[in-house]
């Protein structure tokens, strides 16, 4: 009788081969559930902060001598004041807000009406380039 023509080495790379197919197959279906495409490129992008922490948000960049809540949006919420500082040749002045002691701009075309020095006032107002810009005013009596 013959021997048969299938070694043990020749059994073992078959195995092997079909293992690694096998492996291959796998990582292909993996991929295919988990992949990032159709995903906007805002929601791929990762940021880190000053301290290191990742997070999905861009961190603010704050000017020299600012806190985060100078900086935070008063979009729906009046701050308190008073007008610090008037310029009457120019029509322009700071109303320092009561709580962070920040100073914000305006000027009478912005506010619609001419204020005094050292009077009391209800205001919103926005962040622009050139620093806080004061959107609307209500006088306090």
């Amino acid at each position: 009788m013959s021997k048969s023509q299938i070694t043990f080495n020749k059994k073992e790379r078959e195995k092997k081969k079909l293992l690694k197919k096998q492996q291959k197959n796998e990582k292909k279906e993996f991929n295919k559930t988990n992949n990032d495409k159709g995903k906007s490129l805002e929601e791929l992008f990762a940021y880190v902060d000053e301290h290191g922490n990742i997070s999905d948000r861009p961190a603010i960049k704050l000017k020299e001598g600012e806190s985060p809540s100078m900086v935070s949006n008063h979009h729906d919420e009046y701050s308190f004041g008073k007008v610090v500082h008037y310029n009457n040749d120019s029509n322009y002045g700071f109303i320092r807000d009561n709580e962070t002691q920040q100073s914000v701009y305006f000027n009478d075309r912005l506010v619609g009406q001419k204020l005094n020095l050292n009077q009391k006032v209800k205001f919103k107002f926005k962040s622009a380039k050139q620093g806080a810009q004061v959107t609307e005013v209500l006088i306090e009596y």
